[in-house]
Parts: C-alpha cells; structure tokens; sequence
C-alpha cells in the first residue's frame, strides 16, 4: 500500500463511502469530548523556544552570576570536607539544592508556557478517553502501519527533513557571520569574551526564531486542515445525525400531523360562535365574530380551503350562521389574518358592511 491509496482511504468510513460532508457541531463537539482536538507540537516548540530566548536574554546572565559565587563559595571552602563519605554527600546535597532553587524559575516558566501554548490552540479540554488502553492498538499490523504507512508519518518526515534543513543553513551562514569576531577576542578580558559570545548566541537564536515561527504557522494550518479532514461525515451520517437530533422525519410528520388535526378540531368548535361566514365561494372560507364594547373589531374564529372550508360552511349552516360570498376579502383575510388576530383596519369598511348586513337579516330587516 502506497501513501496515495491511505490518503484515498482516509477519506473512506469503514463501509467504504466517501466522507463528502463537513463535520457538524455535534460531531466536532463529540470529537472534542474525547479528546480529539487540533492540536500542534510546533505551536508549543516555538513558545518554548520564544520563552528560553527570553530566559536567556534576561536570566541566564544573573543566572551565571549566581553559579559562579556559588561555584566560588565551595571552592573557598574545600576545606569544609574532612575525607568522609558523609562530608561528600552532604556538600553535593548542598549543591543540588542550591542549583534547584536557581533552575526552579526556568522550569516553571516552561510548564506555564506549555500549558498556556496549548490552552490557546485548543482551550482548556478534560477527556479521559485518551489514557484508556485499547486493545486494537496491540495489533503490530495495525502499528507499523499507522506508523510508517500513513499521511501523518509522512506529514512528520517532511517536516522533521525542511526543518533540518533550513536550521543546518541557518546555523551554517550564523557562524560564518560570527568567525570574524572570535580571533580578536584571544588578545581580551574574560568579561569581553563572554559577553560577546553571549551576543553571538542571541544573534544566534534570534536567526532561528523566524524559522520556528513559520513553521509554527505553517503546521498550525495543516493540522487544523487535517483535523477537519478526520472528522469528515458521509451523507449517510449526516443524515443519521440529524434523525438524532430533529427525530425521525416520519415520526415528526406524524406528529405535525396529529397537531394540526387537534387544531383544526379546536377551530372547528369556534366556529358556531360566529357571526358571518365570508367565502370565496367554495375554495376559502373565514368565518368572524365581533362583539360591540368588548373587541377592538372583529376577530377571525377559523379559516381554511378546500375540504376544511366545505367543512366551516357546513358547520355554519347547521348553526344557521350567514354565509356571505366575497371574493377579493376572503381571499385577503386568508393570506393576512391568522386565526384568533382581529382583522387589519384597510378591512374594517368592508367588513363593518358585511355585519350591518347580517344584523339586518337577524333583526328581520330585507
């Protein structure tokens, strides 16, 4: 198997369908819980390396001060060691513990650095998942392949050869600039040469800092790329995660279903309270009702079309409920009014001349 067919397969689930789809929340979000984040070894490398040329630049100097008095005090004191083993162990305990406590500051600044590099690439995760063995891993097959046969190991190759590269050039052209300086220095004072040599070694580590800092940004990008590319879905589940999430389409239709039936039951007890009935004459059928003094004008009790309009009529007829055909204003309180609103005031004529009409015919005025 070459790197072209793992990469092609890579993009392939288990039942060999193509991950077409970009991963949902739930799935980054899945990802995320177990552990699975894009996370980039160079981010860190270069923040370490940004955090040592400031350790360097501002402690290491105080830190050479304070190695060479103490290096001076057990020198001037060599006479503290009586021959015994003890004496020895005891002065090297000494020495240990005082050269802890100069290291300590640097060692914390690392972690701190560590954890912060990796906090603003990914924020703060906490996920077992990772740490739990399984058992899949043991398959040397399985291993060697991930291993040496796959996008990653490639990925690493690359990386790992460019960037010794481009340091071996750096370093090389670094020297070269720096040769010049160290034959003057034989004729100098200790201080001299060490401080110039210092300034060498920050030139130095400045020069690599651009290095790490592309390629900082550069694996960043890649990682984030396959990242996404990892989680990469099929249609298949795509859709499988949606009846997850929405419910199974024909269950939700049959319960939109079983709603609008209740609805419509609702509606249909509502309408022996109305007034009018207004049609179109047979496809639309709105049916209102206005009290005098306690609604700001009438209000629509039920609407449909079709069967559901046949259906208003006939409840209207047996309720002895007048029907009155008009076209363009069934029409429009259909479109514009929903059941339960009061009617738009454009419609408050047309309408006040519509119940005039009804409460002549109620009052038995023709």
């Amino acid at each position: 198997m070459d790197f072209a067919e793992s990469f092609s397969m890579a993009k392939e689930n288990e039942n060999g369908q193509e991950r077409s789809e970009q991963p949902s929340s739930k799935r980054i979000q899945d990802a995320r819980e177990k552990g699975q984040v894009c996370k980039s070894t160079e981010v860190s490398t270069c923040f370490l390396f940004v955090a040592s040329i400031i350790s360097f630049y501002f402690y290491v100097p105080a830190l050479g001060r304070r190695l060479g008095g103490v290096m001076s005090f057990y020198m001037g004191n060599a006479s503290a060691w009586d021959g015994t083993p003890g004496s020895l162990v005891t002065i090297f305990h000494q020495a240990v513990l005082q050269l802890g406590i100069l290291v300590l500051p640097i060692l914390f600044i690392f972690l701190a650095v560590g954890i912060a590099s990796n906090i603003l690439q990914f924020g703060i995760v906490f996920s077992g998942e990772p740490i739990i063995p399984k058992f899949s891993k043991l398959n040397p097959i399985t291993g060697i392949k991930n291993k040496f046969f796959s996008l990653k190991s490639l990925e690493l190759l690359v990386k790992t050869i460019v960037i010794l590269l481009v340091i071996s050039l750096v370093a090389y052209r670094a020297i070269k600039r720096e040769i010049p300086v160290l034959p003057p220095l034989m004729d100098c004072d200790l201080p001299v040469i060490v401080l110039t040599i210092f300034q060498s070694a920050m030139h130095l580590l400045w020069d690599f800092l651009w290095i790490f800092v592309m390629v900082a940004v550069a694996d960043y990008v890649f990682q984030r790329w396959q990242h996404t590319r990892d989680l990469m879905m099929t249609r298949q589940e795509v859709k499988e995660e949606y009846k997850q999430h929405e419910g199974d389409p024909m269950i939700r239709s049959r319960i939109r279903s079983i709603q609008m039936h209740m609805a419509r039951r609702r509606m249909m007890k509502e309408v022996p309270k109305a007034d009018v009935i207004i049609t179109n004459p047979t496809r639309l059928a709105v049916a209102l009702k206005y009290e005098r003094g306690k609604m700001m004008a009438p209000v629509v009790l039920a609407k449909g079309a079709g069967h559901v309009a046949g259906k208003i009529r006939e409840i209207g007829r047996l309720n002895s409920i007048p029907i009155v055909e008009d076209k363009p204003l069934a029409q429009a309180l259909y479109k514009t009014v929903e059941i339960g609103d009061v009617i738009p005031e454009e419609w408050y004529k047309a309408v006040a001349e519509i119940l005039a009409y009804v409460y002549r015919l109620k009052a038995g005025i023709r």
